[in-house]
């Protein structure tokens, strides 16, 4: 794709030491998951949801090719991220991100797609989420993003928006991280209620935790890429446009 341009307290000191504890010895911390263990009195962060802002124009197109994929199915806006939806996670994402070769589309080009062995970040992004609402992952916990690079790249990933926090889940790295754990700008993001539109990242909303999830994964998704892969670095074009 072509250059998008850049654009409470209130726990006492033994619930804090307990959850430190617990942090350190859990082996989902491998994966990059942050907040895997919930305790009372903290806080998730979660990206907001802007005004509405133009779809990027590949999404409009790939939307008209798949509506499919760009339809409400249904269910939670939040998934409980339980042992079985974490274990889901880190599958799909290292698994498409080893199973499909990172290549830009053409200078001027900007071609959306799922389901081929080579493409770029919203083609591993898109895969992603179609095998998770494969596996009974609602439309509106998965969203596409678009964000920029501390080099000023453009860059697509799916955000999943779980009980743990919203991760995301990126083709350049196979750890799953909390949106705030990344070297991302964000920029705008699928609305939940219809993945057609888009709206503006806004600024940190805070909530409650209010699941409490402390079962443990095997899997690890920390693994480092160290093949000429990773210096792999996305060229998003983005033309805007309305939905009529």
């Amino acid at each position: 794709m072509a250059k998008f341009s850049k654009i409470r307290n209130g726990a006492n000191a033994a619930i804090v030491t307990a959850t430190a504890v617990v942090a350190a010895t859990n082996p989902l911390n491998a994966t990059g998951l942050s907040a895997l263990t919930r305790d009372s009195g903290i806080n998730i962060v979660r990206i907001g949801e802007g005004p509405k802002t133009l779809a990027p124009f590949a999404s409009v197109v790939f939307c008209m090719q798949h509506k499919d994929q760009c339809v409400n199915t249904g269910g939670p806006s939040i998934m409980v991220l339980d042992k079985n939806r974490k274990s889901q996670l880190i599958s799909v994402n290292k698994s498409v991100n080893h199973a499909i070769r990172p290549v830009n589309d053409k200078p001027g080009v900007d071609v959306w797609s799922i389901g081929f062995t080579t493409g770029d970040c919203e083609d591993f992004a898109l895969t992603k989420r179609k095998k998770l609402l494969q596996l009974g992952w609602s439309s509106e916990s998965l969203r596409i993003a678009v964000a920029t690079t501390n080099s000023g790249e453009g860059h697509a990933i799916l955000i999943a928006k779980t009980s743990e926090g919203d991760l995301v889940l990126d083709n350049r790295i196979d750890a799953i991280r909390d949106w705030r754990k990344t070297d991302l700008r964000w920029v705008m993001a699928q609305t939940g209620i219809n993945p057609k539109y888009w709206a503006k990242v806004t600024a940190n909303v805070e909530e409650p935790q209010l699941v409490s999830v402390r079962e443990t994964v095997s899997e690890t998704a920390e693994i480092k890429r160290k093949n000429a892969t990773d210096e792999f670095r996305p060229n998003i074009t983005v033309t805007f446009a309305y939905f009529q």
